[in-house]
């Protein structure tokens, strides 16, 4: 495949390691920069033919649909968080969410808040009650444009936030776990490869039950009461971490030929 990267996107060790495996591959790429929200490309990349993959912005899928390159991006927005729920029940970290439209949204204390597809609107958190209003208000009442597309009609999941001991992120490709790494040991970011294989067999189950992509990846993470699933993104925009990016690059190569 042509694989299309976006410049100054990834940390500095991601896009060496990215750029590394391509290279050590003789694999063709090309770098360019994206404007934002329509995700047109400069310079235009010229291919051979429309076999192409892109990493980079979520914004990138635009550009991917309009050239009709394959696979372009595996795109999960549609797998949104109540197909998720349906698949994975009460596996879901917050399966107890409510739904709501950000405008109706009134918090009574500390909550998780996220919305509830792969859009970027904005990232998932736990927010306090007068830092949230102040936010909701920016954005209804006095239609701030934060340049992310989030509207007050915008759907997003909030719940009570949960205990989390530490959470991993699973690279699968064609149903097969490509690469994985711990990102976060309680509190502290901790970039790692060292992952307990019990959260494997978690994983796995997850993934054979259901698939929202040929390619995406899965985050997970240890709470008191087990392994459970935290969310789903799209494998073209999701930070590499300590994960094995040269045997991801050969697991899409091989997914693709």
């Amino acid at each position: 495949m042509h694989w299309i990267l976006q410049t100054n996107l990834f940390k500095e060790t991601e896009w060496d390691s990215l750029v590394g495996a391509l290279e050590r591959f003789d694999l063709p790429y090309s770098v360019h920069k994206v404007i934002p929200f329509v995700g047109e490309l400069e310079p235009a990349p010229v291919l051979q033919d429309a076999k192409a993959v892109c990493f980079g912005s979520y914004s990138m899928r635009h550009a991917a649909k309009a050239h009709g390159w394959t696979p372009g991006v595996y795109d999960l927005f549609d797998q949104d968080f109540h197909a998720q729920l349906a698949a994975w029940g009460d596996r879901m970290l917050n399966a107890d969410s409510r739904v709501l439209a950000f405008q109706d949204v009134r918090l009574e204390g500390p909550t998780f808040l996220r919305p509830i597809d792969d859009s970027k609107y904005f990232a998932g958190r736990v927010f306090d009650v007068d830092e949230f209003e102040a936010w909701r208000q920016r954005v209804c009442d006095l239609d701030e444009d934060y340049g992310t597309s989030l509207s007050p009609t915008t759907q997003v999941q909030l719940c009570v936030p949960k205990t989390i001991h530490a959470e991993y992120r699973y690279w699968i490709v064609g149903g097969e776990i490509a690469t994985k790494s711990l990102y976060k040991l309680g509190r502290r970011v901790v970039y790692s490869s060292d992952v307990d294989d019990r959260l494997d067999a978690f994983v796995m189950q997850a993934v054979t039950d259901w698939q929202p992509h040929r390619a995406f990846v899965i985050d997970v993470c240890d709470t008191p009461d087990g392994p459970r699933i935290v969310e789903i993104n799209t494998i073209n925009s999701a930070g590499f971490y300590a994960g094995d990016v040269q045997r991801l690059v050969a697991a899409l190569e091989e997914l693709e030929r």
